[in-house]
């Protein structure tokens, strides 16, 4: 099992109260399959996201990335685990605007201290895969925004994590474009990786494993 979230409670102080925005979640997702989470805004979608990738902290609860607890009390160890087990995919890329294609996508690896030959050819793969090869000595701030998710997936890819989250990976983009990321993210299962995806885009939900929904702070399917 590559990723398991067992008991997830997140609570926050909305107006001087205190609210549940998760209330128990537990989830299950293995190798090869790509699972959707749907909900109204603000239900606690992307708190999810962040608690698994340790980013934010619960209350209650624990996960578990290929057997490897996430460690919240210290920010070394989650920020660790985050780069070696977890591609993140967000949904305002998050890319260094001043810096090249290549230094955004080979980031995660300069932090691991991995910058090999071997890394640098994997690069040039996922850039050629992502037909981005091209730009790869240009500054992230020129592209177009579905060049830009690209090169988020790339980054995302570059530690060959076997979890991927993607946080509403087409909300910035057209339709033809966005088809297009999702295309991609759905050939991830192929290669045996795990994907967990917050989206209300129809289109991956229809081709995905299966589709969650949070209401009330708790995870049930999706009607």
């Amino acid at each position: 099992m590559i990723l398991e979230v067992r008991n997830i409670v997140k609570i926050y102080r909305i107006a001087g109260l205190k609210t549940r925005i998760l209330n128990g979640i537990d989830l299950a997702l293995d190798g090869g399959r790509v699972v959707c989470i749907t909900g109204a805004s603000g239900c606690g979608k992307t708190t999810l996201l962040n608690v698994i990738s340790g980013i934010a902290s619960p209350e209650n609860g624990s996960v578990y990335i290929n057997n490897k607890r996430m460690f919240y009390a210290f920010d070394l160890l989650a920020s660790r685990m985050r780069n070696r087990e977890i591609g993140f995919i967000f949904q305002t890329f998050r890319l260094l605007p001043d810096e090249t294609v290549l230094s955004n996508v080979l980031l995660p690896a300069r932090i691991r201290g991995l910058v090999t030959r071997q890394t640098r050819e994997y690069v040039d793969e996922l850039l050629s895969r992502l037909k981005i090869y091209k730009f790869r000595h240009m500054k992230s701030a020129v592209l177009s925004g579905g060049q830009k998710q690209r090169v988020a997936i790339a980054r995302a890819l570059v530690n060959r994590p076997n979890l991927i989250l993607a946080d509403e990976p087409t909300a910035n983009l057209d339709r033809k474009t966005a088809e297009g990321i999702l295309d991609l993210i759905l050939d991830l299962r192929r290669e045996g990786k795990a994907v967990l995806a917050v989206t209300h885009d129809g289109y991956l939900h229809e081709r995905s494993d299966r589709v969650y929904s949070i209401e009330n702070g708790k995870l049930g399917a999706a009607s």
